[in-house]
């Protein structure tokens, strides 16, 4: 049995083709990420027949929304997007090709009405027919803008679109495509450029702390962001460093504030990400940790790129423990006892560096061209 219906796709586009393993992992994180928000941004209560990569099919029986309900949904998930967005690009640390990119995503919506047929699978309704498969046909276009809200004639005529721009000043602009099949397909889309001044600004990140004189450097003969994608990755500290026994609660992509902690035989370093400072053929990435004692202290990496090989700098600079900022007496002992722990970690960053140097060269190796 076919049900009348609208059908609404909300579309995300833009990512480029990525090469590495990385890149491929990150821009799925990054497109879960949207796709979270534009689900939770559906305020009309649409059903969910699938997720499509990188696209939500709804679809609504019955009598379809109004335009202005529509729109005002439309617009709520493409400005929360396009915030989410900025706020990566904020936070970022990553430098591979999909965390770099991420800011080029666009957002754009089609709506259809018509009739469809349901078939249950798990626990979701597939959706069937062909006004289903026009919806998407419709996703490839000649609308010569990147975002909009696309609407066939079938559902405008069930709206007063005079009333819309009457009271918005909105134009819907007229466009008509021709669709193997289904043969000329009249439509209308509001340009979501319209909307973008209302795109909140994200609060800039504080500077991190300059790095002077480094503490340890190492020469690594592997590229600069191998070296960067391995320093970042929680993950990866196992093969690195040496008598780490676990790491908890790392993030799948590591941004500003993300956190992790390290477990070694008799003690726990909690870590949060700084942040990054980008120059030409430089970077610097920053990450404050925090022993169980208290103590806390900010690592600096500078990354500088150099003729086949890539140079890394380390500083450590010690920060204060709990008591030191209640302005508690430290004691003697807990300051001899502080002074220890900083001369051991700084014994194990220069052993760690070593473990980096060894680690990155091999995966560059591996990485490395066939000679023949």
């Amino acid at each position: 049995m076919t049900d009348k219906a609208l059908i609404y796709i909300p579309d995300i586009s833009g990512f480029t083709k990525f090469v590495t393993q990385t890149e491929v992992k990150h821009s799925e994180h990054i497109i879960s990420e949207l796709i979270s928000i534009i689900l939770n941004s559906n305020e009309l209560m649409f059903n969910v027949s699938e997720i499509e990569g990188d696209a939500v099919l709804f679809y609504k029986k019955g009598d379809p929304p109004k335009l202005s309900d529509l729109l005002i949904q439309s617009k709520k998930m493409f400005i929360k997007f396009h915030e989410h967005l900025n706020i990566i690009e904020r936070d970022n640390v990553c430098q591979c090709g999909a965390c770099r990119t991420a800011s080029n995503l666009t957002l754009k919506f089609i709506t259809h009405f018509g009739e469809l047929s349901e078939v249950q699978i798990q626990n979701f309704n597939k959706i069937m027919g062909s006004d289903v498969i026009l919806a998407h046909r419709l996703l490839k276009n000649r609308i010569n803008t990147r975002e909009y809200l696309l609407l066939t004639e079938k559902y405008l005529n069930t709206q007063n679109t005079a009333a819309l721009q009457e009271e918005t000043g909105i134009r819907l602009i007229e466009n008509i495509e021709r669709i193997e099949n289904f043969g000329e397909v009249k439509t209308k889309f509001i340009d979501f450029n319209y909307f973008k001044s209302e795109i909140p600004k994200v609060r800039e990140k504080p500077d991190i702390k300059k790095m002077t004189d480094a503490d340890f450097s190492i020469d690594i003969k592997a590229p600069l962001l191998l070296v960067h994608s391995v320093l970042i990755d929680a993950n990866t500290k196992k093969e690195w460093i040496p008598e780490i026994k676990k790491i908890k609660g790392a993030s799948d992509i590591n941004r500003v504030n993300s956190t992790h902690t390290c477990v070694f035989e008799n003690m726990e370093i909690h870590f949060v990400t700084e942040g990054i400072e980008k120059k030409e053929k430089e970077l610097i990435y920053s990450e404050r940790g925090e022993f169980e004692t208290g103590l806390k202290f900010i690592t600096d990496y500078k990354l500088e790129e150099k003729i086949n090989f890539t140079k890394v700098s380390v500083k450590i600079f010690p920060g204060l423990s709990k008591n030191a900022q209640e302005k508690k007496p430290q004691g003697f002992f807990a300051n001899l006892r502080n002074k220890l722990i900083l001369y051991k970690l700084k014994k194990s960053i220069k052993k760690s560096l070593n473990g980096l140097k060894q680690y990155t060269e091999n995966l560059s190796l591996q990485k490395a061209p066939d000679s023949k």
